[in-house]
């Protein structure tokens, strides 16, 4: 699994520094000298964005989700970032009622491809409880892995600031994924 990982990092930075080059006409010994700026180097607190994405279901199943995250800016279309995740899960089909509170992190990494549209590769590890024999209701807590890829929107409020609907498929599922493919994710992210 770990080199699935490696290997969608360094595709989306040599996309990235592929698409940033740039290309300098030679200048004529005619040519009248200009000043040039210098743009100004942007600092740490600039190039973070806050954010992250939450859901809650109640009936049968019970289901509450909180996920912050925080993202760093390379490039201007390029963000690497992590986010811790808890969730809540109480489900009354069955006998006797499941409940579980479910806990952990992730890694991803964002390209923007075109103005409002980003691809999306991300690494999850959640510890949870999970049935290992549903006849005797035998339950051990254990660390499940996701790996997800996919895309989507990503419409800008100014500055750092964003809106976003990714469709992410987890390409590691399991039986044991708390995740249904597609994962339809809705999150936002706040820039300082």
């Amino acid at each position: 699994m770990k080199p699935y990982i490696l290997y969608i990092i360094i595709s989306l930075i040599a996309v990235n520094s592929l698409s940033a080059q740039d290309y300098v006409k030679e200048k004529t010994a005619t040519a009248t000298p200009q000043l040039k700026k210098t743009p100004k180097k942007k600092e740490l607190i600039d190039r973070l964005t806050f954010g992250g994405n939450f859901g809650a279901a109640f009936g049968d199943v019970t289901f509450i989700e909180i996920s912050p995250t925080v993202g760093y800016h390379v490039t201007d279309d390029f963000i690497l970032g992590t986010g811790f995740t808890y969730s809540y899960l109480k489900d009354k089909r069955y006998s006797p009622t499941y409940q579980t509170n479910i806990f952990g992190g992730r890694l991803f990494a964002q390209h923007i491809i075109l103005e409002n549209f980003v691809a999306h590769a991300e690494y999850e590890l959640l510890n949870m409880d999970i049935f290992i024999n549903n006849f005797s209701n035998e339950i051990v807590r254990d660390n499940i892995h996701s790996l997800f890829i996919g895309g989507g929107y990503r419409g800008s409020m100014g500055g750092n600031s964003f809106v976003s609907l990714l469709i992410l498929y987890n390409i590691n599922e399991s039986e044991f994924s708390p995740y249904q493919n597609p994962q339809i994710r809705a999150g936002f992210g706040i820039g300082l």
